[in-house]
C-alpha cells in the first residue's frame, strides 16, 4: 500500500472514532456538570447560612412560612411539626440574622 493511502486510511478511522466518543460525551454529559437555578433575589434574614467560596449560599433555617423571595420551598418534617425550608440558591452574602 501507498503511505499516502495509509494516511487516509488513518485519518477516517481517527474521525470515526472522535465522532463516537464526541456523541457519548454528548449523551452522558461527561465533563459537564448540571447548571444551578440561582435565584437574583435576597432573604430577608438567614441564620444558619451555608456559604461557598463561590459566592453562592443556600439558607437552612426552618420558618413556619418561607420568605416570599423564595422561589423554591419545601416542607421538612421534623417531630410531627412540619417547618419550611427555602430551597433555593442565592449569590452573594447571607442576609442579617434573624
Amino acid at each position: 500500500m501507498k503511505s499516502s493511502t495509509l494516511l487516509v486510511i488513518l485519518v477516517l478511522q481517527a474521525v470515526l472514532v472522535m465522532g463516537v466518543f464526541a456523541g457519548v460525551a454528548k449523551e452522558n454529559a461527561v465533563g459537564e456538570s448540571k447548571a444551578v437555578d440561582i435565584n437574583p433575589g435576597k432573604l430577608k434574614c438567614c441564620s444558619n447560612c451555608n456559604f461557598s467560596f463561590s459566592g453562592l449560599y443556600t439558607c437552612d433555617d426552618l420558618v413556619p412560612k418561607c420568605d416570599p423571595v423564595c422561589k423554591k420551598c419545601v416542607v421538612v418534617q421534623v417531630r410531627g411539626a412540619k417547618p419550611q425550608k427555602c430551597a433555593d440558591t442565592f449569590i452573594g452574602m447571607c442576609g442579617p440574622k434573624c
